[in-house]
């Protein structure tokens, strides 16, 4: 057999040693030049009951603590953040994301009701801007059931160029299915929350994550 050239040597064993890197990267390059699979959007959910038919002169991202007030709300703690995205999975910054949900009694604040049932300390409603990443963050309390409704998180969410959003978080294993009424019988299509304590030894402190995803407008 005749024996190869040096040079011609030199360069099949270079070649052959990058074979493992080309190989490698071959899977890699694929999937760059491939569509990225687009992200189910959240579903939808009713607006009602109740959204505030006033806002409050405090409505930050802290619903557990009332301006002017030295109590905090009753209740569990829960720390619920996540990111605001597109179909493409990007952040959609700047997004406007309103909360709004019942005391620990079950009563809604800022809709016309009897005050004097409410729970004073806590805040009812919050609103926030998503910040560069998409980024949200709230501090309230667990969701309760009230008037056989599950426990539940209202959300309103607004983006420029993004489809406007409406919808309800539920708790895992006490979703809709098991309450009748309110037209929630067998909806399964619905957002779910997981809970697990706060990290730290915050005592009693919940915390949730969750991602929220619009369609583009």
């Amino acid at each position: 057999m005749t024996a190869l050239p040096a040079r011609l040597r030199r360069r099949t064993l270079a070649w052959f040693a990058a074979l493992p890197a080309l190989v490698a990267l071959a899977p890699r390059a694929r999937a760059q030049g491939q569509p990225r699979t687009p992200l189910a959007t959240t579903p939808p959910d009713a607006e009602g009951p109740f959204y505030p038919t006033r806002l409050p002169a405090d409505a930050d991202a802290d619903l557990t603590r009332v301006a002017g007030r030295s109590g905090r709300a009753q209740g569990t703690p829960l720390r619920i953040s996540g990111r605001v995205l597109d179909t493409q999975g990007q952040p959609l910054a700047g997004t406007k994301v309103e909360l709004w949900q019942c005391d620990v009694r079950g009563v809604y604040h800022h809709v016309g009701g009897d005050a004097a049932s409410e729970d004073p300390n806590f805040q009812g409603y919050g609103t926030l801007l998503t910040d560069a990443d998409g980024r949200y963050a709230f501090t309230t309390i667990r969701p309760v059931p009230y008037g056989g409704r599950p426990p539940h998180l209202h959300f309103r969410l607004a983006h420029a160029s993004a489809k406007p959003l409406t919808t309800q978080l539920y708790p895992r294993g006490e979703s809709a299915e098991r309450f009748s009424g309110f037209g929630l019988s067998g909806r399964d299509a619905r957002a779910r929350l997981e809970f697990a304590m706060a990290p730290g030894g915050e005592a009693s402190t919940l915390v949730a994550a969750y991602d929220f995803v619009l369609g583009r407008s």
